[in-house]
């Protein structure tokens, strides 16, 4: 699979998980820097899971704060997930002052297990990318986003994860 940053093909490291499969178990930092399992933190509850490349990048400031603020009061939960260190995701909640939950895949374990990798630079992170999770675990929802420079579709995300919470 490819996606584009500003025109330029990129290949995707990796088989990208689809709808219908079962959300990778792996481990990953939270924002108090505690290693948690993915299953144990969205097992029981409807989930927005956004992807961002990097959360200090305006793009995905954008879409973090975007889906934040659509998801508020919603019944569901909405978790940040990228390459950023938990101490950069802190930073920038304090900076936006925002309380994001987000995950950080230092050890690289996510985008591996999602195959959800690209090389942006010499830099691997991961695609800029938006699933939603049902309570037992399974992508009901994803989105690639075709060009990682750009914002995501929001408004299909948030009727996927409105309809399974009811």
């Amino acid at each position: 699979m490819q996606v584009t940053f500003k025109g330029k093909p990129i290949e995707i490291q990796g088989n990208p998980v689809q709808v219908g499969e079962q959300i990778p178990d792996v481990q990953m930092k939270n924002g108090q820097g505690e290693l948690v399992s993915l299953h144990d933190l969205l097992k029981g509850k409807v989930t927005v899971l956004s992807v961002v490349p990097d959360v200090l990048t305006r793009t995905c400031e954008l879409q973090t704060k975007h889906f934040q603020d659509a998801t508020k009061d919603k019944g569901y939960q909405f978790i940040t997930a990228s390459r950023n260190s938990v101490d950069e995701f802190n930073q920038w909640n304090r900076d936006n002052q925002l309380n994001v939950a987000s995950l950080s895949d230092t050890n690289q374990e996510f985008g591996q297990a999602m195959g959800i990798e690209i090389d942006l630079g010499g830099k691997t992170v991961l695609t800029r990318s938006v699933f939603v999770v049902d309570p037992e675990l399974h992508i009901v929802y994803a989105q690639y986003v075709p060009e990682i420079a750009e914002e995501p579709d929001y408004e299909p995300v948030l009727t996927v994860a409105d309809q399974i919470k009811e």
